[in-house]
């Protein structure tokens, strides 16, 4: 825990990274893939509430030229369904975000 977060209760809203994020979440979050997707769940680094995340290679499909080498990596952020203080309208999660880098099977 960082000196900027509360040592009780639930933490506030706070959009942050930390190095050590991707590296808890890698080694402890379930990877369920589908055909166009995959499902990342596990709990927050920071907030420690369950969180699941989907990852999809593209929004449309459709027959187009090779497209450059995608080295896969994807940002994730906390998707908790935690009310945390001071949250925007409309935002889940508690702010935490990460990069992974995801190495799936085609």
């Amino acid at each position: 825990m960082r000196d900027d977060e509360p040592a009780a209760g639930v933490l506030p809203y706070a959009e942050v990274t930390d190095e050590a994020y991707a590296a808890q979440t890698a080694a402890s979050f379930t990877v369920r893939e589908f055909e166009f997707a995959v499902l990342l769940s596990g709990r927050c680094p920071r907030c420690d509430h369950t969180t699941s995340s989907t990852v999809v290679d593209e929004l449309y499909r459709r027959d187009t030229p090779a497209a450059a080498q995608d080295p896969g990596y994807r940002t994730v952020l906390c998707e908790c369904e935690t009310d945390h203080p001071a949250r925007p309208a409309g935002l889940r999660g508690c702010g935490a975000y990460w990069t992974l880098r995801l190495e799936v099977e085609a």
